[in-house]
């Protein structure tokens, strides 16, 4: 800021803290000070108001309280220039019929124009925008200023505007592209420019423009109060500590985009209050390099409109440290098969926490797809039942983590590692074939825990499909009713532990071994009414032939209902010869079958405790 200029300001403020002695002076002298401020009198001066200009009525008696104020404030302060301003200025704001709410002493200092002031023959609006931005960038550099947008009919731009460091422009007034551009442009460019900010402002765009495009390894840039309608993203090529707050899109392509190329660097963007609809893509797209990006508090809604695709898009190039909570995803509107949440190729550190998705499609439609990423952690987030599959994870995808919240459509690993999931999936009765968790094409280390309820005609847990089968995989305390078996082991699962299962009304075997399937452990497990309608058609563990290595210890199979009620199978049936298997404290407990069955096929086996009750 100029020294000129902070002159003139001193000189409007001066009065009201070190006026000089005038005839005021005995009448403040002899008011009665507030009971807080008499201890201080003795060791403060005391300095009266300047003297009032000759007005006449309600006027002169409007400044004079304006100025008694004034003193109690000098008073209180002590001196205190700066406490001064913080309580002064309101008042006279007030006064004049503005917004009287207290603001920090820098933006009380900060030059205000009007955008209209700059309004000249040969000159349009947007120019005018831009002639006051640089105005303030001429005169106080990186302090800058505001831009008033003051109400009234819609601006028209038609080029970029530059923007300039510490400059906030101000609506509430409409901003409108009325043509389409030649090539893509952002209403305000900031490239390079610190600390600039928008607030309140309504935008109507062309279809290859966007509110703003921050560039220039800009830092500082906020945007709030913003209602966009049409256009493109407010889009990030190269920016840093970028703050979106209250933000509205409705019909454009995006609402914020970042990282067009290898060469853009985005780091630490902070977005909250964000709303999308009717997007014609993806609602928020990060493609290269963006690291430190939050967004919370967000309602997207009917978006990827014109193509496949998803409602928020992250990666594609080194994307990490991002978090996304607390908002809603609807998929429902598009024609095209649209997922909730895409996270791909070079991308690690996400957190997502809070989110709800919902109205997918039965076919193609995805809640979360991770097609290539590490350390990713889900907690307290919801897929409803309407997706093909609440989960896709693909290979190359390792390191995640689903602690909390509920999948109620089809969750499904293909050649993945290291992935837990302990949550709760409800199948609603739905008809459909697909397990509520499924493994293969190659998993590794993959756990599940929870509740499975409601999948009749599927399978609760299926491990090692397709190519490459699964191994290492564990169930542990998992808790699942009304499903036609609780765990179904292909051929291609080895090292699989199931521990901790409780399995209720299975229409078939509580756990299933196909052919084949080694090294299995199966411990602690507790099947209850078993073999649906069909009497002793099926047991609580199965064993295919060749399922060597198997160890079985403390399975229990109970039938609750009495008499003809009773269908429970065995608790074991084993279909073929199996070499090196374990079987240790079988019980079964009013069953109308026997407890074991085929025991004999088992080759080099240890058979131990086998209890029958009832």
């Amino acid at each position: 800021m100029s020294r000129h200029l902070l002159a003139r300001r001193a000189t409007f403020f001066l009065p009201l803290a070190a006026a000089p002695a005038t005839s005021a002076l005995a009448a403040e002298a002899t008011a009665t000070p507030s009971p807080s401020l008499a201890p201080s009198l003795a060791q403060s001066r005391l300095l009266p108001a300047a003297p009032l200009a000759a007005e006449e009525g309600a006027a002169a008696a409007r400044q004079g309280a304006l100025a008694l104020q004034a003193g109690d404030w000098r008073l209180s302060t002590h001196g205190d220039l700066a406490a001064a301003y913080l309580n002064t200025i309101p008042t006279f704001r007030q006064a004049a019929g503005d917004d009287a709410r207290l603001r920090p002493i820098g933006d009380e200092l900060r030059e205000r124009v009007a955008f209209t002031q700059f309004e000249t023959a040969g000159r349009s609006a947007g120019e005018a925008i831009a002639a006051a931005i640089d105005y303030l960038r001429r005169n106080n550099g990186a302090v800058g200023g505001e831009v008033i947008l003051p109400q009234g009919r819609p601006i028209q731009v038609v080029a970029p505007i530059a923007a300039a460091p510490g400059v906030l422009v101000r609506g509430p007034r409409l901003i409108e592209v009325p043509r389409f551009p030649a090539v893509s442009l952002g209403v305000f460019d900031v490239d390079g420019a610190d600390d600039f900010a928008l607030a309140d402002i309504g935008f109507s765009l062309g279809r290859r423009c966007s509110p703003v495009r921050v560039r220039g390894n800009a830092a500082g840039f906020s945007a709030r109060g913003l209602r966009i309608q049409e256009g493109r993203s407010i889009w990030f090529q190269r920016a840093r500590q970028a703050r979106l707050m209250d933000i509205v899109a409705r019909g454009g392509t995006s609402v914020i985009g970042a990282g067009a190329g290898p060469d853009d660097r985005i780091e630490d963007v902070v977005a909250t209050g964000i709303q999308g609809y009717d997007l014609h893509d993806e609602a928020i797209d990060l493609n290269f390099n963006v690291r430190s990006f939050h967004l919370s508090g967000f309602t997207f809604r009917r978006c990827s409109l014109a193509r496949n695709g998803e409602v928020i898009d992250i990666g594609g190039g080194d994307c990490g440290d991002i978090s996304i909570a607390n908002g809603l995803i609807d998929c429902s509107g598009s024609t095209h098969s649209v997922a909730g949440i895409r996270i791909k190729q070079g991308t690690r550190n996400v957190n997502v926490t809070g989110v709800h998705i919902v109205n997918g499609k039965a076919q193609g439609g995805i809640g979360i797809h991770v097609t290539h990423a590490t350390n990713l952690a889900i907690g307290e987030t919801s897929v409803d039942n309407s997706f093909g599959r609440g989960f896709f994870s693909e290979p190359g995808v390792s390191d995640v983590t689903w602690r909390g919240g509920r999948c109620d459509s089809p969750i499904v690993v293909n050649g993945s590692s290291d992935l837990r999931f302990d949550i709760s999936h409800d199948g609603g009765g739905s008809e459909s074939r697909s397990p509520a968790f499924s493994f293969g094409f190659g998993a590794r280390r993959i756990s599940v825990s929870g509740v499975v309820r409601n999948r009749p005609m599927a399978p609760a847990v299926v491990v090692g499909h397709g190519r490459g089968g699964a191994v290492d995989c564990t169930v542990s305390d998992l808790t699942v009713q009304g499903a036609q078996r609780a765990v179904a082991a292909q051929d291609g699962c080895h090292r699989l532990s199931v521990s901790g299962l409780r399995a209720q009304d299975m229409a078939m075997e509580a756990v299933l071994l196909a052919p084949g399937c080694r090294n299995t452990h199966l411990r602690g497990i507790m099947a209850l009414d078993g073999s649906g309608s069909r009497p002793a058609a099926f047991p609580a563990i199965r064993l295919g032939r060749d399922c060597h290595g198997t160890v079985l210890r403390d399975i229990t199979a109970r039938d609750t209902r009495e008499g003809a009620g009773r269908t429970s199978g065995p608790a074991l049936i084993v279909d073929g010869p199996c070499q090196g298997v374990m079987v240790d404290g079988v019980l079964g407990d009013n069953l109308p079958a026997a407890t074991q069955i085929g025991v004999d096929r088992l080759q080099g086996s240890a058979v131990g405790a086998v209890l029958t009750i009832g």
